[in-house]
């Protein structure tokens, strides 16, 4: 049995419904042949992987590790995979340490064969929170196949809460935004922030997040921002704006009274 999960509408309307379908979307989609194959798949096979080329041999397990990460796009790099693997993260020169997106750096963390034992086998309850992970990304890919929106605001939370626990500072935390892809969209629309803020040096980027972060938001704590019901807010603006940037010739006061109102318009 398969299931295909759904998005009920758009803009914030929709953003309402898939949330109280949740529940039960999730739980279909999990129960559904392809994820329990899988993720049963995995946890079966954990104890045995005690190598790099455990996982990246085998494409079931590969879609299971790279999907609990948000990193499904490269399952046909497994070379690459393999050598973010083997180095790991403690030495500053390894691959993982390199790449600008964070996301590498907590795989090769979990999975570090740098050392021995390897990292996986002392992180307890890995195997089962790599397959909620891989259940929820696999979920939300699945949504973003109806609403690429939709699929950044499902993950936004779950994210930023992994991030905002395992960040040293909130200063250093701005920084992990900026170098995760999923997280620095959101923010980056709901702030405001034009594509050419991207071309910024990086610490002029950081600045200018935490500043906007604190006149919009009236924080640039992780800690406070992270929080359900702030977070929640994030993602409501987060929408609104993309609700904005899709109309056409939307004027600065028809942006403003979208903000204001809280409810989704379309261009006339």
């Amino acid at each position: 049995m398969t299931f295909q999960p759904f998005v009920p509408g758009s803009g914030l309307s929709g953003w309402t419904l898939l949330k109280s379908t949740l529940p039960v979307q999730k739980t279909i989609f999990n129960r559904s042949t392809p994820t329990a194959s899988d993720s049963g798949y995995f946890l079966e096979k954990f104890d045995l992987i005690n190598s790099p080329d455990d996982i990246v041999s085998d494409r079931r397990l590969l879609r299971v590790v790279l999907g609990a990460y948000g990193l499904s796009d490269d399952i046909e790099n497994r070379f690459f995979i393999r050598k973010v693997l083997t180095d790991g993260v403690a030495d500053q020169s390894a691959l993982a340490n390199k790449l600008a997106d964070r996301r590498y750096r907590a795989l090769a963390r979990d999975f570090d064969f740098s050392k021995q034992p390897p990292g996986h086998k002392t992180l307890q309850g890995l195997a089962q929170k790599t397959v909620e992970n891989f259940q929820n990304t696999s979920f939300e890919i699945e949504i973003g196949k109806a609403s690429e929106d939709m699929r950044l605001a499902l993950g936004f939370a779950r994210e930023l809460g992994n991030l905002q626990r395992s960040a040293s500072s909130s200063s250093t935390a701005w920084y992990q935004v900026l170098a995760t892809p999923p997280l620095r969209e959101v923010f980056q629309t709901a702030l405001g922030l034009p594509k050419e803020f991207a071309q910024l040096d990086i610490d002029e980027q950081h600045k200018r997040l935490m500043d906007k972060a604190q006149t919009v938001f009236g924080s640039n704590d992780l800690l406070e921002l992270a929080a359900e019901g702030q977070s929640e807010q994030i993602v409501r603006r987060f929408l609104l704006l993309r609700q904005v940037q899709s109309m056409s010739g939307a004027t600065p006061l028809q942006t403003a009274l979208v903000l204001l109102s809280g409810i989704p318009r379309t261009a006339r």
